[in-house]
This record gives structure tokens, sequence and C-alpha cells, in this order.
């Protein structure tokens, strides 16, 4: 078989578009997906001139054709071709040079990517507009959720006001901790919605650090004295005391990381440092570092921690709670301060995230810096270094293991006999924690231990509590 034969075929046999033309634009060939796509027969093309076909590329003006100049043609070209019917279709072309003036046309239909490419342009329009939609629905909802959770919570705080027997209060306390995470979940959706819409801005008004850190701190307190938590506070002393940035966003940054350290810490503690890493002219960057020795996060799941409506691990949501989007909101804030976030954490042993933010000073103004009320308090809620917080506690047997859990049972029992059954719940899983080291025997009687009293079980609970301390009471584990 001869070489054209051989070309002559793969041309019938190709599924583009193949049209071979002379100078004068009559056309010398077309091969069988030409004559189907377009509708011409064989016989027809012979007689057909390509300015009938492709009109935006070719020009016959009172019949003579405009000579078809190849080097206006650069590599592939987008254009329409019309079929014998006068409709069309698009398509993506070439031209090569053949011999004796003549040349070949390849085309390409491309139908099916265009109405692809339309039908992204119509989807992008769409999720823009459900975007929109989603987000006015969000921020409507949220601010029509406030005013009942606002509501309830008044008026059970004027209740507190009144009533004396234990059992109610503690009821009224409960209903106030629930309006309080409603709020924090509402402002945290609200939040999202608005920088997902871009109407999130940074406002920059001049502020006290130093009394912007205590509130923070003082926020917490109460939770971390209720956890029995230790925490050690650190604050460069050479941070200017009036400084310029979004003192509401800053704090929504620390609440939310100390928020995070002291819900998934059961024992040990928390570590707060700030320092001034450097200053130029007006402009000064803080570094901030929040440590716990909670329950930490794999390297596999650190991933996740700032995408949104996620936490690290399915399980987290059940055990404490939350809507995955404190961390997210956080990061956004961190970066439209200018800064960056950053987590290191391992599997079981704590946490540390830290961030940098950039603040400007007012030069002018000259520093009048008497914190020693505020210095001397944070002295006295510094109780241990970060490495005597990293090392107590996590080693069963040990004698600081000893003591917590001894000190732990203690405040169990009578939280079970006071029916604190919140209280005892907290301990009961600081227990587990503390025995997490412990031989089977320790943690399965841990573990009944724990389920009675999350049924509120009076009996059980005593029962499996004696039982706990009998095993620890063993000379194996004595306490």
């Amino acid at each position: 078989m001869e070489k054209n034969q051989v070309n002559s075929i793969v041309a019938e046999q190709t599924i583009e578009i193949v049209i071979t033309f002379n100078e004068q634009g009559n056309i010398l060939f077309s091969n069988r997906s030409a004559r189907e796509k377009l509708g011409y027969s064989e016989e027809e093309f012979l007689e057909c001139n390509m300015a009938w076909i492709f009109w935006r590329e070719f020009r016959q003006d009172n019949g003579t054709f405009d000579s078809f100049d190849i080097a206006k043609i650069i590599d592939v070209k987008e254009t329409i071709v019309y079929r014998k019917n006068s409709t069309c279709f698009p398509i993506s072309l070439r031209f090569f040079p053949v011999i004796n003036g003549c040349y070949c046309l390849l085309a390409e239909d491309i139908t099916w990517r265009k109405n692809m490419d339309m039908r992204v342009i119509q989807l992008k329009e769409e999720e823009k507009m459900n975007k929109q939609l989603r987000n006015e629905f969000t921020a409507n909802v949220t601010h029509e959720l406030r005013t009942p959770v606002n509501g309830i919570r008044g008026h059970v705080t004027t209740l507190l006001e009144v009533v004396t027997d234990e059992q109610q209060r503690r009821t009224l306390e409960i209903i106030i901790y629930c309006c309080n995470n409603m709020s924090a979940i509402i402002n945290n959706i609200l939040d999202f919605s608005k920088m997902e819409a871009g109407k999130f801005s940074i406002e920059v008004a001049e502020f006290d650090f130093y009394n912007m850190m205590d509130q923070v701190i003082a926020t917490h307190m109460a939770e971390i004295n209720k956890k029995e938590l230790q925490i050690s506070i650190y604050i460069d002393k050479n941070i200017p005391q009036s400084v310029i940035g979004d003192s509401l966003r800053i704090s929504q940054i620390l609440n939310n990381l100390l928020s995070n350290a002291i819900k998934f810490t059961l024992m040990g503690g928390i570590s707060i440092d700030v320092s001034k890493t450097s200053q130029i002219n007006d402009q000064i960057e803080l570094f901030f570092m929040v440590r716990d020795t909670g329950i930490g996060i794999s390297k596999d799941e650190q991933d996740k921690l700032f995408q949104s409506f996620k936490q690290a691990d399915a399980s987290i949501t059940r055990r404490f709670g939350g809507t995955g989007l404190g961390l997210s909101i956080t990061k956004q804030l961190v970066e439209m301060m200018g800064g960056t976030i950053h987590v290191e954490s391992e599997k079981g042993n704590g946490s540390c995230f830290s961030f940098n933010i950039k603040l400007r000073v007012n030069q002018a103004v000259e520093e009048s810096k008497d914190l020693s009320e505020i210095f001397k308090k944070w002295d006295n809620i510094t109780t241990n270094t970060e490495s005597d917080i990293k090392e107590q506690f996590f080693e069963f047997g040990t004698a600081s293991n000893k003591a917590e859990l001894k000190k732990r049972m203690e405040k169990l029992i009578l939280s079970i006999e006071l029916g604190s059954w919140e209280k005892a719940e907290n301990l009961g899983e600081t227990i587990k924690a503390l025995t997490e080291k412990a031989d089977s025997d320790v943690r399965r009687a841990v573990l009944r231990l724990g389920m009675a009293i999350r049924k509120e079980n009076y009996e059980k609970s005593i029962e499996a509590y004696e039982n706990v301390k009998r095993i620890l009471s063993d000379t194996k584990y004595i306490l």
C-alpha cells in the first residue's frame, strides 16, 4: 500500500474535521467527519468555497476570493463553522501548508467544552447568589436568636437574686451557662458570615494593652479554678502600655485559644507568653503563645484545625461540643492584622498555639507605665513554669501522680454526696486521664465509675467509687 493511500485512509477516519483547499478557497478534499458534521456530501463539498463555511476567516466579495495568508494564522484558533443549513457550532482549528499553494485545515468540535464553560459560569453565578442569600439568612437568624437567648439569660439572672434553694440555683446556673455557650456560637456564626460576605473589618483605635490582657485572663480564671488547672503568665514589660489596633479582635483571638486550652485540658495547666519581637518606627510586632497540657492533636489532624466547620476529630464534637468555627475565625483575624498562626502538638502531650500580629504605637505619647498592681496580680496566679506543668501528673505511680489522684478522689466523693454531677463528671474525666497508663483492672474500674456518674445514679456511683478506691488502695496502687 502506498504512503499516499495510508495518509488518505487516516485522514478519512479521523474524528477531526479535515479539509484541504487552494489559494482561491476551493475545497479539494473533505473527510467523513467534515461531511457528517457540516451536512454536505462529498460532491457538494467539491463545489463549495471556504468562504461559505468559514465566514469569519475567509472573505469572498463579488465572487472574488481574498487570497488566504497562512502567516496571519498563529497556532490554534477558536472560531465558528457553518453547516449547510446555515446553523453553526464552535471549533478549534489549525492550518498548515501542504504543497503547491494548497493548505490543510484541521478542526475540532468544541461544543461540549463551550457548553461546559457556560455551565461552569452559570454554577459560579448560582453559587455566588446562594452564598449571598445564605449569608443574609445566617445574619438575620443569628440576630433573631440573640433576642430570646438574652431574654432567657436576663430573667434567669434576676431569679438567681431571689432563689435560695441550692438545687434550684444550680439549675438556673446551668441555664445561664447554656445561654453563654449559645451566645458564643451565635457570635462565631455571625462573624463567619460577615467574613464570607467581605463585610468584616478591623477597627483601629488606641487602647491599654495591659488592661486588655488583664480582662482576658480574668474572664477565664473562674473556669481555670473550677477545673483546678495551674496557670503561668509571662508578659514582656517592653511592650508599650498604649498601642493602636483592634482590642476587641485581639481579645477574641486570645479568648478562642484560651477557651480551647481550658476545654481540652483535664489536668495540668496552661501558660500564656506575650513578647515584643520587633519595632520599626511606629509599628510593633507582638508574638503570643498559648500552651496547654491537654489532649493534644496528632500530626494528621492538625491540617483540619483552621478549616471552617471542622475539628481535629469527630469524637471531639461529641465530647466537648463546638461548631468548629473558632479557629477558622481566629486564623482570619490574625491574618487581617498582618500575622500568621501556627500549632505544635502531639497526641496526648498538649498543644502550643502561637501567632504574631502587627500594631502601631503613638510615638508622640510619653509612656507613664505604673502597672505594679497588674503584674502583682499575675505573679500571684503564676504557680509553675511551663516545664513543671508539662511533667506533672502524667506518669502513673509517680509521687505527683499519686498526690493528684488522691486529691481528685477526695473531691469526687464530696461532689457525689452533694449531687454536683457536672463537677463529678469533670473529676471523673480527670481521674480517667490520671490512670490512663495504669493496669487494665484500674482502667476498667474508672470507666465504670465514669458511666455511673454520667447517669447521675447515686448508689452505683458510690459503689463504683468504693471499687476504684479499693483497687487503688492495693499495695501496688497505694495512694
